[in-house]
């Protein structure tokens, strides 16, 4: 009776697949190598748009994020004859309405209400202490008391003064104060407050003192007045200090003639927001914007009745700008998870081979009783089929880990892991189809004798090709996505294509010089048996040592291409806010000062109306003792280092000077410093620190400018540090602030985002790369396995023992990997030398590309390459000093 069913060599072909550790493990990890690059790309792409938003949103004032109203507060009706709500009556109904639109937006705050006006304080009895001083920004704000530092505290309520303020005028907590009020045209920087004298005055008492607020480092609490009581950084425009009322004694100071601006604010609790989580609470905002500008509606009506009233919110600006970052980077991450998964494949084809290797003998029986070679093909899939399955899985589970672990967020979209799903399923479809063609094809010439030369043709000469016409053909502009959300920078297509299809097509290159060149050169003599025994083996297979020549060197030069653009990026980026502000932190002081203990600090004098022929330049007056520890400088910037410069400073003769952004000015040249010509021994450079574009800057002795220019300077505080110990330190030691500003600033706005995750995610291949490299070299040991083991138990009788047969392995695989290392080492200065000039952002700013050799990197690829190589054949002679006789005879047969 016929049996029904697969035959037994297909039925049992799932049980046997599992029953060969090698051929499992192969399989497994070319699933694995497919199956990740394939699932991480959309799950790279969800978490780098979503930590675009949590970082845009992080450095952003949380009010102008969320809800925010802003505009004049009218204190008298426009005409007696027609009632209308003014002053306080209109201040809760804003606040009423406010409340009750943003109660409708999910994650939205209760709102926060504040009136500005300008007052005048002066103490209300004994004489004034400097009279000059008196104008203040008359604030209040909902819930103060609860996000100020106390320094004292009075025994009821009153006006709250800061400590700068007070020590100035001599006042403390419970003292009597004459309040004048005034106006405030707007909230901006430049914006001022008055007080006009003749105006109607209260007495009041001070209710306590607490902390300026310049001193200490800003709170979310108070981000949208930070304008307010800081100014523009590096501005002259004035400030004022902060004086503390509640929202009646406001209205008691405030007069019918005051200009008084009102700001209600809601913010959004954007924790755990992502671009799929945000479109809701856009829309509510939205929502209430539209409310706003209807003059029908009382939400409307409140605000809009004496016009000038602003309406804003960022977050839907954020999204769309997250959207624009993960638009940008598909351009790029997708090709490069392409490469990925197409390395993969090579890995999958080795291991389709492998498989055959390994059940030749069966094979042949099967093949010599009439089976064909689809049906040997469909042998070969059934048994690694679930380990393919597994191994997707394992890929997929494995890419969720690493994006969440290493990744730009470890929030994804409920979107993206479904597209990272379909990933991993299209993984294992096509990593089924590589192990079927490659073991096809490896089963074919099993039983055909026929030849082809395809293996001849130039195939380097495909992505060498593509490379030449890439350079020339892909854009080049760092700029896009712009719109409405402002301008994403990107890394050029050309920055990433063209180093790509160049490293390939070089390694391809390199193979084909290794495998024509081992077998017709002869290095090593006779007389070095163990030299010669390694090189005999390597040129026995010159294809396989090819391969693995070629495939260390991919992954090395893209890890060292990655690592070097990034590095470079943002070492450039670094240098050009560091140069726009002249080190970590500038402050701009108002009055004497200690530097706070523990950083690097340089007192200087800045003078902005210095001449030098016809054109105004700003001069700084610097320590050259305190000043080259203090600011910031990079040796590749071109000229003299500043350690030099400061050194001219400090010649006998003539007073010196350097001068950046006038070319050609150098030797003796006058220059006119408050009204005083001095002729100044200048040295001319391309840049220095501090100097902002379009404005020259001149460097000379503090001590000279102090005599040139008198009272007419501004005083600064140079700090080098990280800006969130400084500032702190700062308010810890009283440091009279009146500006601040902090290099890290000019470059904090999420514009780069792109450019960070494209070369996270390049790096993230390069190491996928290095994974595949190990899993070949790994099949490059385990099929000459059976031919070692025949050749060590001969070699042992020629008085070749264990460790000299190591050290012939170690010549054997350490020379592949070394050679693959130089090799990739090589393509990456290539690719570097090619694309460098478009590591530079913004090439308007100075000081242009600033290249960050990746020596740190380079030292741990050479490390693991040599450790690779140690185990790697430590385990092979492990395996071959283990082979009996028996066992190497039936191998044979």
């Amino acid at each position: 009776m016929p049996r029904r069913g697969l035959p037994t060599p297909w039925s049992r072909a799932v049980r046997t697949g599992w029953r060969n550790p090698a051929v499992v493990i192969a399989v497994a990890a070319a699933a694995v190598l497919v199956a990740l690059p394939a699932t991480a790309v959309a799950l790279f792409l969800s978490a780098a748009g979503n930590a675009t938003l949590q970082q845009q949103t992080s450095l952003a004032c949380e009010w102008a994020v969320g809800a925010q109203w802003q505009g004049g507060l009218p204190m008298q009706q426009r005409d007696p004859a027609v009632p209308e709500s003014v002053g306080k009556a209109l201040y809760d109904t804003r606040a009423k309405l406010a409340g009750q639109a943003t109660a409708e937006v999910p994650r939205a705050s209760a709102p926060v209400s504040t009136l500005v006006s300008g007052a005048s304080v002066e103490a209300a009895t004994g004489p004034p202490a400097h009279p000059e001083q008196t104008v203040v920004n008359l604030i209040s704000r909902t819930d103060f008391q609860n996000h100020i530092q106390v320094v004292q505290r009075g025994t009821g309520p009153g006006i709250w003064l800061p400590d700068q303020f007070a020590a100035l005028k001599n006042l403390h907590a419970g003292d009597l104060v004459t309040v004048r009020g005034g106006s405030r045209n707007d909230l901006k920087p430049s914006g001022k407050a008055t007080a006009p004298g003749g105006g109607s005055t209260s007495t009041m008492r001070v209710a306590g003192i607490y902390r300026d607020l310049r001193s200490l480092p800003d709170q979310q609490y108070w981000c949208s007045l930070v304008g307010l009581y800081r100014g523009s950084p590096l501005s002259n425009a004035g400030t004022y200090p902060v004086a503390l009322v509640s929202p009646d004694d406001f209205f008691h100071i405030a007069t019918r003639d005051s200009g008084v601006q009102n700001l209600v604010e809601s913010s959004v609790d954007t924790t755990g927001m992502t671009t799929a989580s945000a479109p809701p609470v856009v829309a509510g905002l939205e929502h209430v914007r539209a409310r706003t500008e209807n003059p029908a509606d009382p939400l409307g009506r409140a605000f809009h009745r004496f016009g000038g009233t602003e309406y804003t919110s960022s977050l839907g600006g954020m999204v769309v700008r997250a959207d624009q970052v993960t638009t940008q980077l598909a351009t790029t991450v997708v090709p490069m998870g392409a490469v990925g998964a197409l390395a993969g494949l090579v890995i999958a084809a080795a291991a389709g081979s492998f498989w055959v290797d390994r059940r030749r003998a069966e094979l042949a029986v099967l093949s010599s009783r009439g089976v064909g070679p689809f049906a040997l093909v469909g042998k070969a899939v059934l048994e690694v089929g679930t380990i393919v399955v597994l191994g997707s899985a394992a890929g997929w589970f494995l890419a969720r880990y690493l994006v969440a672990a290493l990744g730009p967020s470890p929030l994804v979209t409920p979107g993206a892991l479904a597209g990272s799903v379909l990933g991993a399923a299209a993984a294992l479809v096509v990593t089924l189809g590589a192990i079927a063609v490659s073991s096809g094809r490896r089963i074919t010439a099993l039983f055909d004798a026929r030849t082809t030369r395809r293996r001849n043709w130039p195939w380097e000469l495909l992505p060498l090709g593509a490379a030449l016409v890439c350079y020339f053909a892909l854009g080049d502009d760092p700029a896009a996505g712009v719109g409405a959300a402002g301008t994403v920078a990107r890394i050029p297509p050309r920055l990433i294509v063209v180093p790509l299809l160049l490293v390939i097509g070089l390694a391809l290159l390199a193979a084909r010089v290794v495998r024509f060149s081992v077998v017709r050169l002869r290095p090593v003599s006779l007389s070095r048996a163990v030299a010669f025994l390694s090189w005999r083996r390597l040129a026995s297979a010159p294809a396989a040592a090819a391969v693995l020549i070629a495939a260390t060197a991919i992954p090395i030069a893209l890890s060292v291409y990655a690592t070097t653009v990034t590095g470079s990026v943002e070492r450039t980026l670094h240098a050009e806010g560091q140069l726009v502000v002249g080190t970590d932190v500038v402050v701009d002081l108002t009055g004497p000062a200690r530097a706070p203990p523990g950083f690097p600090s340089s007192f200087v004098e800045r003078y902005d109306s210095g001449t030098v022929g016809s054109t105004t330049v700003n001069v700084l007056g610097v320590d050259p003792a305190t000043f080259t520890g203090t600011a910031f400088w990079d040796n590749l910037l071109p000229g003299p280092a500043l350690d030099d410069l400061m050194a001219g400073l400090t010649a006998p003769g003539a007073p010196a000077g350097v001068l950046a952004g006038i070319p050609g000015t150098s030797g003796p040249t006058p220059v006119e410093i408050n009204g005083h010509t001095v002729e100044f021994s200048v040295t001319s450079v391309a840049q220095l620190p501090g100097k902002s574009a379009g404005f020259p800057l001149m460097f000379v002795r503090r001590d000279v400018l102090t005599r040139l220019a008198g009272e007419n300077l501004h005083h600064e505080l140079w700090l080098r540090g990280d800006p969130g110990r400084i500032v702190p330190a700062l308010s810890a030691a009283h440091v009279p602030v009146g500006t601040l500003s902090q290099a890290q600033d000019v470059t904090a706005n999420g514009v780069y985002a792109a450019i960070t995750c494209t070369f996270l995610f390049l790096t993230a291949v390069s190491v996928l790369a290095g994974a595949i490299v190990l899993v070949g070299l790994l099949l490059y040991l385990n099929s000459r396995a059976r031919a070692r083991r025949s050749a060590y138990l001969l070699l042992r009788r020629m008085d070749i023992g264990p460790r000299s047969h190591w050290r012939a392995l170690l010549y054997e695989v350490g020379g592949l990997l070394a050679t693959g290392f130089v090799a990739g080492l090589g393509f990456a200065a290539i690719a570097v030398a090619i694309t460098s000039a478009g590591y530079d952002l913004d090439p308007a700013a100075a000081p242009g590309t600033l290249i960050a050799a990746p020596w740190s990197l380079t030292a741990r690829l050479a490390a693991a390459t040599l450790l690779a190589a140690v185990l790697a054949t430590l385990a092979a002679q492990r395996a071959v000093s283990r082979a009996r006789p028996s066992e190497v005879l039936r191998d044979t047969n």
